[in-house]
């Protein structure tokens, strides 16, 4: 017995992506301030994310924080963007009543069973994509190829190359290919087509936590969910069922900070699309980004409202 299909986030929702993207591209031309950090840069600086090709095309010295590479934000939320999605995403599968599989019948074990193990595979399709995109893709990742295919290199790591007579092919193509190792080597990469991984990681990571936050809010705003609360909270009132009402407690405060983190990550996540945005890239670099992790997007949460093979096999947030 399947539970009956509840609303889930409309795809109109994605357009928020495009219009950050282009409010923080016609910002860095308007705005005399990022004109001007942006045309003071001789060479390219350094990325702001390990294995990706260079982000940056700004002075050392920027007038805005946040064109800062060692910025707060960029530190300990940006580089280790992945991290915070899937801590985010791992409060909602232990927390929501949408996966929880306490207090809760047989039949809606198994609903609640199937769900989590669709939502982790749906994790695990977004995370195959970012890895493969941004670290590893038999060799350079996908970004880094995708940059010396159309012309990129990393002038420095090259002249390095020649100087010292490196033998080995394989050292060769590594020093060449990734943009970590040309980061190492003092090089900056020039030419070619900078696919922005961070524009990829952030939407691709917000979009997928929007998505299933408003899918696990959806199954907790159900009638039965509000039944089972009202349930927990009369039994919390009782003295003579403490134990089962500080279990209702934990839960509730475990439910509530749960989606406290995921719209956290989410809005900061859109903060910083839109710092991206106006100091990193060019305008076709971002839109690259944006399309390949909408892509992604479509083929894990859109798609399968359309294909009903695809749908059984990965589910759809809350349903």
């Amino acid at each position: 017995m399947s539970s009956p299909a509840r609303p889930a986030p409309s795809p109109v929702v994605l357009l928020v992506y495009p219009v950050i993207l282009l409010l923080g591209s016609l910002f860095s031309v308007i705005s005399p301030t990022a004109r001007g950090t942006r045309s003071s840069s001789s060479e390219p600086a350094a990325p702001i994310a390990p294995s990706l090709a260079a982000d940056l095309h700004i002075s050392e010295s920027p007038a805005n924080y946040f064109a800062r590479k060692d910025n707060i934000f960029n530190l300990y939320f940006v580089k280790i963007g992945w991290l915070w999605l899937t801590v985010a995403f791992a409060s909602l599968v232990l927390f929501q009543p949408a996966y929880n599989l306490s207090s809760a019948s047989q039949t809606q074990r198994e609903v609640r069973f199937r769900r989590s193990l669709q939502a982790f595979l749906r994790w695990c399709l977004a995370t195959t994509v970012w890895y493969l995109m941004t670290q590893w893709f038999f060799g350079p990742a996908i970004i880094d190829r995708s940059f010396m295919i159309t012309g990129g290199k990393c002038a420095q790591a090259l002249n390095q190359v020649a100087e010292v007579g490196l033998q080995s092919p394989s050292v060769q193509l590594e020093t060449m290919f990734t943009a970590a190792t040309c980061k190492a080597a003092g090089g900056a990469w020039r030419g070619g087509h900078d696919i922005s991984g961070h524009v990829f990681m952030l939407v691709l990571a917000t979009a997928l936590l929007t998505f299933e936050a408003v899918g696990a809010g959806a199954v907790a705003a159900s009638p039965s969910a509000a039944r089972e609360s009202e349930g927990r909270e009369r039994k919390a009132s009782d003295p003579n069922a403490s134990s089962t009402g500080d279990v209702a407690a934990d839960s509730g405060v475990g439910r509530t900070w749960s989606m406290r983190l995921v719209w956290g990550v989410v809005i900061l996540g859109w903060w910083m699309l839109f710092m991206t945005a106006i100091w990193f890239h060019t305008w076709l670099e971002k839109w690259s980004g944006l399309a390949v992790a909408l892509s992604t997007v479509y083929v894990i949460y859109i798609l399968p409202r359309k294909l009903p093979a695809w749908k059984d096999i990965v589910g759809i947030p809350g349903v």
